[in-house]
């Protein structure tokens, strides 16, 4: 019997550890949790996302999700924490840098905002909604050449809005009607 009686604390212990560990795993949570998000069960998608943060710390992605949660709660200082936090685990991750960004233009502080926006244009060079968004922030900048430069290179990306925007304004989008626009001119 002395034998037994050592042997049944590390028992309890394996077994304590195997219920524990057979919960959800971190995926599992963040994959529950943006089904959460989704349904609008922002305290049910909280709940799973930070769960996944304390399972797998280096998740970069359960912090995106969890900074959507904080963000349509309003919480916008730990929606940007989280977006911080997913960027130092992730430099290149582009969903952070425009949620980021957006919350910096939120609080009128446009030069952050539009580094965030020069990132996912350094990371992916056609994302047509990035040099939108870039362009809005020159404007809060009056910076109106930087400003018309995204929006003519988000209308040479297929942006109908910046299209529709510049040639209501008169200018050309399109290098090629910018230089036909002069042989019409000359007589040629």
């Amino acid at each position: 019997m002395k034998r037994y009686k050592h042997f049944l604390p590390f028992f309890l212990l394996f077994f304590y550890i195997g219920i524990v560990s057979c919960g959800p795993d971190a995926r599992e949570l963040n994959t529950s949790g943006i089904e959460k998000l989704k349904s609008g069960d922002f305290d049910g998608a909280l709940e799973d996302f930070s769960k996944a943060i304390e399972k797998e710390p280096e998740q970069a992605e359960a912090y995106l999700h969890r900074g959507y949660v904080y963000g349509n709660r309003g919480e916008l200082q730990k929606a940007l924490d989280d977006f911080d936090q997913a960027i130092t685990i992730d430099p290149d991750y582009i969903e952070a840098y425009y949620n980021r960004g957006f919350i910096y233009h939120y609080f009128e502080d446009y030069k952050k905002a539009g580094a965030d926006f020069d990132k996912v244009i350094e990371l992916d060079p056609n994302d047509t909604e990035a040099y939108v968004f870039r362009a809005m922030n020159h404007a809060r900048l009056n910076d109106t050449e930087a400003e018309v430069a995204d929006l003519k290179m988000a209308a040479k990306l297929g942006d109908s809005a910046a299209r529709s925007w510049l040639e209501e304004n008169g200018i050309a989008w399109d290098d090629q009607k910018e230089q036909k626009e002069p042989e019409k001119e000359t007589g040629k």
